[in-house]
């Protein structure tokens, strides 16, 4: 079993480097650069039994989970950038916003439905709203599923984890018509109860009930057509807090706090590429996401809607000396938001003789061209992007337009060594702002200034090696290193009518553009090997930011950088190493060491180390039956990573202690 397995991981681990794809994965190529692409290994991931996508970046060097136990108010910090910034997709349809103190489900979904979920971190002129970089999640086809020849099955999957007392349950099947018309439907389950810490504190708040839902329709290359058309829903359910200490920061010690918040996105997508040659290569995608978030005990909703097309085609135009390939397409995308607003005391006590209720929406039109031109070794990347934008709130529309270039250089040294460079802007009009805090203005109040669209500039420098038969006839070695600097300015943020920002349902009196511009710098490296059944990796990411103390710029007394903007440094090593330790019986083992902060401008908080441990047994390849057991946390260490959020008492939650984790599989 894990010959396949160390195939596929041995494609896998370029840091950020090398477009790498799953042997089972068919990626068409576009304009993507050869540098700056991770894909996460979801055969991994499957072994180590992740419970959602949050689970599988905890594996990753340059990813940071953190925010807070409960599942509304984590947190992915892309090389310090933290989600709100980065343009998160599933199959082509936006994910993820800030709703309150939370960002609600944008990575709740079942990762055994994924195909592919790529990160790229260099500036792209077909992604909007990239200020911190994309992450791209593509669910599976039927045709994934239809292997050895079988066109019609179906796998069921139970499991149970030990520390929440968690039952998962997955029931999937698939129907190949032809090899071109497949249909896919699956339904999961989880159900959790509140995780206990490595002191065995049990934290409140942190239990929930998830559902997932796909049903896809696929039709693949027939008369050079693909067409997918796919329904996705994920829905979180749980008592949990709404805001103050204990919602997204601090501990839970009052159990009438909670409530029952229910947190669905729903998205809908249809894809379309046609292709006859060179000079037409059309990729089309039209796509909703529809966020609802159901108070159920306050009996109040808020909803999100998101509505974007994307049209682009490629063309590839070779002369005697270069190779070019050319993408241009053009992209609009709308978003509403919706709500009630409560002058309860539970949700901040705003003034309700001074606010007033007012929806949200904003529009994002642009133009793009990428292109990508090859001369001998030398790989030259640039493109343009033009956006023009309107966002509208209490305070009125305002509008704007900008130009966001990218240009990028990866040099082939000979047939083992690769240097490149990446430059790139971005921007975004939308802000980070919770839209149930936008949505909740004080009246007859206009914008304090002309208001301007966010932007970002991003700086790569980087060298890939890689060596075969280093000391066998069948070996792999190879290095990754880079260095990187991201910088943000004109971020827009709230004010409210007491001084703070709108946290805990205050009145908003402004939203503007700060002077505050932030950084996230640093450098990664990784090293890996691979010899027949045997593989590791070592990895190091070191991240700078200067995220402010806001509870002494008296700009809000809570950590809205931290939330919305970025993380504290963070200095994470990562071991991971795997064998198939006989046949049938494969096993993985990871280590993940972060280096205590000692910054007063940011946080005093020791590191950790954990220890992971997971394997998997399939008797012949034709089996039906799959076994996997695994324990996290190995030594119920007490710990919480760097991110966590930290009340104004000083108090944080901890990750979850000790977990042993176990699922059979049955395909049928």
């Amino acid at each position: 079993m894990l010959k396949k397995y160390s195939a596929l991981s041995l494609m896998l681990p370029c840091l950020l480097l090398g477009e790498v794809k799953l042997a089972e994965i068919n990626v068409i190529e576009q304009m993507q650069r050869d540098t700056n692409i991770m894909e996460i290994d979801l055969v991994e991931n499957e072994l180590h039994q992740s419970n959602s996508v949050f689970d599988v970046f905890k594996k990753e060097s340059y990813v940071a989970v953190a925010g807070g136990g409960s599942s509304n108010a984590k947190r992915v910090y892309l090389r310090g950038i933290e989600s709100t910034n980065l343009n998160i997709s599933l199959d082509g349809a936006r994910q993820g916003t800030n709703i309150f103190q939370h960002r609600g489900n944008e990575l709740g979904l079942n990762p055994d439905l994924l195909k592919a979920v790529e990160v790229n971190t260099a500036s792209d002129a077909s992604q909007s709203s990239a200020l911190g970089g994309s992450i791209v999640m593509t669910t599976k086809d039927a045709q994934d599923f239809a292997t050895s020849g079988k066109t019609t099955g179906g796998i069921v999957k139970i499991g149970h984890h030990t520390n929440t007392e968690s039952n998962r349950a997955s029931l999937t099947a698939y129907s190949v018509i032809d090899d071109h018309y497949g249909i896919v439907a699956s339904a999961s389950g989880t159900n959790n109860n509140n995780y206990t810490d490595g002191n065995d504190n049990k934290m409140l708040g942190t239990a929930y009930e998830d559902r997932d839902y796909l049903l896809k329709f696929s039709l693949l290359d027939l008369n050079n057509h693909d067409f997918r058309l796919s329904f996705n829903q994920n829905s979180n359910d749980g008592d949990m807090q709404w805001g103050k200490t204990g919602s997204d920061k601090g501990i839970v010690t009052d159990p009438s706090l909670l409530e029952n918040i229910v947190s669905t996105t729903t998205n809908y997508s249809l894809q379309h590429n046609y292709s006859t040659g060179k000079l037409l290569n059309l990729e089309t995608n039209i796509n909703l996401t529809n966020i609802l978030v159901d108070r159920k005990d306050s009996n109040l909703e808020y909803e999100n809607d998101k509505v974007g097309i994307k049209v682009q085609n490629h063309l590839y135009l070779d002369t005697s000396d270069t190779k070019n390939k050319i993408s241009v397409g053009f992209q609009i995308e709308d978003e509403e938001t919706t709500g009630v607003y409560s002058c309860s005391s539970k949700d901040g006590g705003s003034d309700c003789n001074i606010n007033t209720y007012a929806p949200t929406a904003s529009n994002n039109k642009a133009l793009f061209i990428q292109n990508k031109t090859t001369i001998g070794n030398l790989n030259i990347h640039y493109g343009l992007r033009f956006d023009d934008y309107e966002f509208e709130t209490g305070f009125g529309k305002a509008t704007d337009s900008t130009y966001s270039p990218n240009v990028g250089l990866d040099y082939k040294i000979n047939d083992s060594s690769k240097i490149y460079a990446n430059y790139g802007k971005s921007s975004r009009m939308t802000g980070s702002i919770p839209f149930t805090w936008m949505t909740n203005v004080k009246k007859d109040t206009s914008y304090s200034s002309d208001l301007k669209a966010e932007k970002s500039t991003n700086y790569e420098l980087g060298y890939n090696h890689t060596q075969g038969d280093l000391f066998t006839n069948n070996d792999v070695f190879r290095l990754d290193a880079n260095i990187f600097k991201r910088e943000f300015k004109d971020l827009i943020f709230s004010s409210a009518v007491d001084g703070y920002s709108g946290e805990g349902g205050r009145t908003l009196d402004d939203i503007y553009n700060n002077d505050y511009k932030f950084y996230s710098k640093g450098f990664e490296l990784k090293g890996s090997y691979f010899m027949n059944d045997y593989f590791g990796s070592l990895s190091y990411t070191q991240i700078d930011t200067n995220v402010i103390d806001e509870l002494t710029t008296g700009a809000a007394k809570e950590p809205l950088a931290l939330r919305r903007v970025g993380s504290y440094d963070n200095k994470q090593f990562v071991l991971n190493m795997g064998r198939e330790v006989m046949s049938g019986l494969s096993a993985d083992y990871t280590l993940t060491a972060v280096a205590g902060i000692d910054n007063a401008d940011q946080v005093i908080r020791g590191g950790y180390t954990t220890h992971d441990m997971s394997m998997m047994y399939k008797s012949s390849d034709t089996s039906a039956w799959t076994y996997y057991a695994a324990v996290n946390n190995i030594t119920d260490k007490y710990y919480a990573p760097s991110s966590t959020l930290v009340a104004n008492d000083g108090t944080y939650r901890r990750d979850m202690g000790r977990d042993f984790r176990f699922n059979i599989k049955y395909e049928f």
